[in-house]
């Protein structure tokens, strides 16, 4: 997925209850309008997620909370790393433990890891809870990117994935969800409204044309902090394979 082509909507993966129907305004939000995605109808959200799609897709925020949205928010101590060597002075920055492997056994590699404030924010743009995520990058040679976002845990988990796996004595939440992103104007279809009422499929609003995602996700919390694995490019076997790679983090952080 290239950062340039999205300046989009992708909507959730798996932890909060969205109130309701409000369609997001990008005036409440600083930032430039056409750096804002949202959602127009309720859903169940991940606030790790959103972080993770912001930093993946160069967007400052992500209104896909009805009334809520998060976004990027200038906190002291952000920045961006190419090695692992500076861990303990992110974690004194977080202020939680972050375990981010060097190397996953299928050949993911680290490449870059960034520090970044963040925050939860009511209708009136007023922060209900600021937060430091830690986003690290992985890469394979011809494979896509794959995420991992670290933040501290916020709340429970209330939606349902697509398969829930006990790895390690840990629950793990797997989805691979569909997200097809669309212009402001785009009218849904029948058959986008009946796969929407499926489940694990998603129209999000904000885009220039129409694009369709697969998107595949494995998260778990741990100590008080959620970890969240996330791949942009899903291939039937991802899912497995983020398994194996939450297996090999939880193995790690404990």
């Amino acid at each position: 997925m290239k950062r340039e082509t999205i300046n989009l909507a992708l909507n959730g993966l798996s932890d909060r209850h969205i109130a309701d129907t409000a369609v997001y305004s990008p005036e409440t939000v600083r930032s430039a309008p056409e750096r804002i995605v949202h959602m127009k109808k309720k859903r169940m959200i991940s606030f790790a997620l959103a972080a993770a799609l912001i930093l993946a897709l160069g967007i400052s925020a992500y209104a896909g909370f009805g009334v809520r949205s998060v976004v990027s928010h200038d906190m002291p101590g952000s920045g961006e790393y190419t090695s692992l060597s500076q861990l303990e002075r992110v974690e004194k920055t977080v202020g939680y433990e972050v375990t981010v492997p060097e190397r996953f056994s299928n050949g993911y590699a680290f490449s870059l890891l960034r520090v970044r404030g963040e925050a939860v924010c009511d209708e009136n743009n007023e922060v209900e809870k600021e937060y430091y995520g830690v986003h690290a990058e992985y890469a394979r040679d011809g494979s896509p990117v794959r995420y991992l976002e670290l933040e501290p845990v916020l709340g429970p988990e209330q939606s349902e994935p697509t398969e829930l796996r006990m790895i390690g004595g840990v629950p793990v939440a797997l989805s691979l969800d569909h997200y097809k992103i669309v212009p402001e104007d785009y009218r849904e279809t029948e058959e986008d409204l009946a796969k929407e009422a499926a489940g694990h499929y998603y129209v999000s609003f904000g885009a220039d044309s129409v694009a369709e995602y697969e998107i595949a996700s494995a998260g778990f919390a741990l100590d008080g902090v959620r970890y969240t694995l996330m791949d942009m490019a899903a291939a039937a076997d991802t899912l497995d394979e983020l398994a194996r790679m939450a297996g090999e983090l939880i193995a790690a952080a404990k």
